[in-house]
C-alpha cells in the first residue's frame, strides 16, 4: 500500500464528508455523544471540528523523537536547578514559587507529566515549540472525547473503508497509567514502609476550577483501576496521626497519593494553607505527590529563554543544542535592563505573561497600532512579561461540528496548534485545537479537534 500522508487524508476525508452532504446524521450522533460525556468539551473551546487532525507515520516518528528529546532536556535542567543555588536566579521566579519548587516529591522523574505545545508545518515537516505545560495539565478528556465523537460519524466510517489502519491515542488512560507508575516507583523506593498497591488518590484542585469536570472524569477512570479516588479542595488537607503514624488526610480519610492540579501561581495568589500542608507532607515523605511544583519552572517563558543560554547548553548534548536552535521559539523576558527597541518590529513579536500561569494574556504586535504596541512594551518592563517570536501558523480547511449559515459542507481556514502529551518521558498522546487569529489566547471560534493516526 502506498504511504499515506496527512495532507492526502485531509482531502479524502473532506470528500467523504461532502459525499454525505455534510453527514448531518453523523454530526448529530457525535454531538449527542459529546453531550453525554462528562467534560466532553472544555470551557476554553467554543465547539468541535467535524474534520479530524490526521497524523501520518512520519509525523508520529517526529512527535515521538520530540517527546523523548524534550523529556531529556527538562530532566537535565531541572536536576541542575535543584542542586545549584546559583543557577536558579536565571529563571527569575517569584521567591514564594521558587520555595515551592524546591520541595522533593520522591518521584523518579522531575517531570513525570507534561504537554509540549507547538505549531507543526506539514509542508516543511518542521515545527516550533511555543510553550510547556506541567501544572494544571488539561485538554486530555476533550482530546479523547472529540476523537471518539468523530468516529461516530458516517464520514469517518466511509473514510476508514479505504484507510483501514487507523489508530487513536487514549490520552486519559496513558495519563492514569503514568500516574500509577510514578506512585509505584515512589512506593518501591521507600524501604521499610508498607504502601498499598491500589492507593487512595486525591486529585487536588481549587473548588470552581475550570478543570473541575475533567477532574471528575479522571476520578472515575482511577476508580476503575481499583484505586479509591476522589477530588479534594486544598482547604481540606491536613496531617493527622492515624494509629502510630502520621498521614495526610482530607474529609474522606487518609491519602497515599496526590495528583496536584492546582497550579503554583494559583496557590500563591490564594495564599493557600492547604497547599503548604501538602508540600510539607510531601517533603516528609508522607504522601506521593505527582504534578507537584518541582517541574513548574518548565512552564515559564523564562525556561524557554534559558534554553538558549551558555549555562544551559553546557548541560546538554550537541544534538539537544541543535534541537533547541531549530525548534524552540525565540523568547526573551523583558526586564529594566532590556532594550525594548529590539522588539519595535511588531510584525515579528507576541507579548505573553512570563509566568507559568495567566496564559490568557497575549498580544500580537501585528494586531496592534504602532503606538499601542510600544506602550504595551513599556508596561511589560514592570510586569517582566515575555516577548516571543511570532511563528507562522499552519492553516487547514476545517468543517465545524455545528452547521452554520454557509451550509453543512462549508470549510474555514483555521490555524492549528498541537500539544504533545509526555507521560514518564514518552509520547502519550497528541492534542489538536484550531481557531482564527494570531495568538491562541485571542483565537475566535476555537474548536477542539479529534486526532487520528493513519498508517500505510
Amino acid at each position: 500500500m502506498a504511504k499515506q500522508t496527512a495532507t492526502a487524508c485531509d482531502t479524502a476525508y473532506l470528500r467523504a464528508l461532502k459525499k454525505l452532504d455534510g453527514d448531518l446524521e453523523g454530526r448529530a450522533s457525535a454531538e449527542q455523544y459529546l453531550t453525554s460525556t462528562v467534560a466532553g468539551i472544555s470551557s476554553k473551546s467554543t465547539g468541535w471540528a467535524a474534520t479530524p487532525y490526521f497524523i501520518d507515520e512520519g509525523m508520529l516518528e517526529t512527535f515521538e523523537q520530540t517527546a523523548s528529546t524534550m523529556a531529556s532536556i527538562m530532566e537535565k535542567i531541572m536536576a541542575k536547578y535543584q542542586r545549584d543555588r546559583s543557577f536558579r536566579p536565571l529563571l527569575s521566579l517569584n521567591p514564594e514559587v521558587e520555595r515551592m519548587t524546591m520541595v522533593p516529591t520522591g518521584c523518579r522523574k522531575a517531570v513525570p507529566l507534561a504537554r509540549i505545545d507547538l505549531f507543526y508545518d506539514r509542508k516543511k515537516a518542521d515545527f516550533k515549540i511555543c510553550g510547556i505545560v506541567t501544572g494544571g495539565l488539561d485538554g486530555m478528556v476533550e482530546n479523547v472525547s472529540v476523537t471518539r465523537a468523530v468516529q461516530q460519524m458516517g464520514a469517518f466510517r466511509s473514510f476508514a473503508e479505504s484507510h483501514p489502519n487507523i489508530e487513536t491515542f487514549d490520552t486519559v488512560d496513558g495519563c492514569v497509567d503514568a500516574l500509577l507508575e510514578t506512585y509505584s516507583n515512589w512506593a518501591n523506593a521507600r524501604e521499610g514502609r508498607n504502601h498499598p498497591i491500589h492507593p487512595s488518590i486525591a486529585v487536588v484542585d481549587f473548588a470552581g476550577s475550570v478543570r473541575a469536570a475533567e477532574t471528575e472524569y479522571f476520578v472515575g477512570r482511577l476508580s476503575e483501576k481499583g484505586c479509591y479516588a476522589h477530588a479534594t479542595d486544598p482547604s481540606e488537607l491536613r496531617v493527622e496521626r492515624v494509629g502510630n503514624i502520621e498521614q495526610l488526610v482530607d474529609n474522606q480519610g487518609p491519602i497515599t497519593c496526590v495528583w496536584l492540579r492546582a497550579t503554583a501561581d494559583e496557590a500563591v495568589a490564594r495564599k493557600s494553607e492547604g497547599i503548604n500542608t501538602l508540600l510539607s507532607a510531601t517533603r516528609r515523605g508522607l504522601v506521593c505527590t505527582v504534578g507537584g511544583y518541582r517541574s513548574w519552572p518548565c512552564c515559564t517563558k523564562s525556561f524557554l529563554q534559558l534554553l538558549r543560554t551558555k549555562e544551559c547548553r553546557n548541560l546538554l548534548t550537541h544534538d539537544e543544542v541543535d534541537f533547541i536552535d531549530a525548534h524552540i521559539t525565540k523568547t526573551s523576558v523583558i526586564t529594566p535592563a532590556s532594550d525594548i527597541s529590539d522588539f519595535y518590529d511588531q510584525e515579528k513579536w507576541v507579548l505573553k505573561c512570563a509566568d507559568g500561569g495567566a496564559t490568557h494574556e497575549a498580544y500580537a504586535g501585528v494586531d496592534m497600532a504602532k503606538s499601542a504596541w510600544r506602550n504595551r512594551l513599556i508596561k511589560s518592563i514592570k510586569r517582566h512579561d515575555a516577548v516571543q517570536e511570532l511563528v507562522p501558523k499552519q492553516t487547514l480547511k476545517v468543517v465545524s461540528g455545528a452547521v452554520g449559515e454557509d451550509g453543512p459542507c462549508a470549510t474555514k481556514d483555521m490555524n492549528v496548534m498541537l500539544g504533545l502529551y509526555l507521560f514518564e518521558g514518552r509520547l502519550g498522546g497528541v492534542r489538536a485545537i484550531c481557531g482564527t487569529g494570531d495568538t491562541i489566547a485571542a483565537w475566535k471560534d476555537r474548536l477542539a479537534m479529534g486526532c487520528l493516526v493513519v498508517r500505510s
